[in-house]
């Protein structure tokens, strides 16, 4: 929230539900109680629905570039990037090893159309996916719908190469010497 909306927004987030606002650990385990407390005085201080919160959240998550590269690394367009999100948990792992996410299966009776289930459900987990996954879609260059029930993700590709993908390069982050 801070680095999205500034301090002084962060720190009425904060302040709202009840944590410190110097001292919040990103990543650290917290209860979900003051999970919960962080997103519903977020949605209030910026005047969204919770759901679009953390959409945008994921958003944000995937335009990191650590975590974008992370996500590029599993395809080469978006549709081999949507089925690699199976393994999405297992990856998340190698750059934030406490986080534990559940596993994703990927369903499809179409060419270009996807559903994914999470295999259990954390409430908002799936907002914050969609919200990756349609900031990925962007990154691709392609046109999809993607709509979201509680723990499910439909996903339809309408133009696989609507716009020019985001570079990248698998060798762009040399070492400096």
């Amino acid at each position: 929230m801070r680095s999205g909306y500034g301090d002084v927004i962060w720190k009425n987030i904060a302040s709202e539900a009840g944590v410190h606002s110097d001292g919040f650990l990103t990543w650290g385990d917290c209860p979900d109680s003051i999970s919960r407390s962080i997103v519903n005085a977020s949605a209030r201080q910026l005047d969204k629905s919770v759901d679009e919160l953390l959409e945008d959240i994921g958003a944000w998550i995937s335009r990191q570039e650590q975590i974008r590269r992370l996500l590029r690394f599993s395809g080469a367009n978006f549709e081999e990037f949507v089925e690699s999100l199976r393994e999405l948990s297992g990856r998340i792992k190698l750059i934030i090893p406490d986080l534990d996410l559940p596993g994703f299966v990927i369903l499809s009776d179409n060419p270009g159309s996807y559903r994914i289930v999470a295999d259990t459900h954390f409430l908002g987990l799936m907002r914050v996916l969609a919200g990756m996954i349609r900031a990925m879609a962007d990154d691709y260059g392609s046109l999809a719908l993607i709509s979201v029930m509680r723990n499910c993700i439909d996903i339809n590709i309408v133009v696989p190469d609507h716009s020019q993908k985001r570079g990248f390069d698998l060798s762009s982050m040399q070492p400096q010497i």
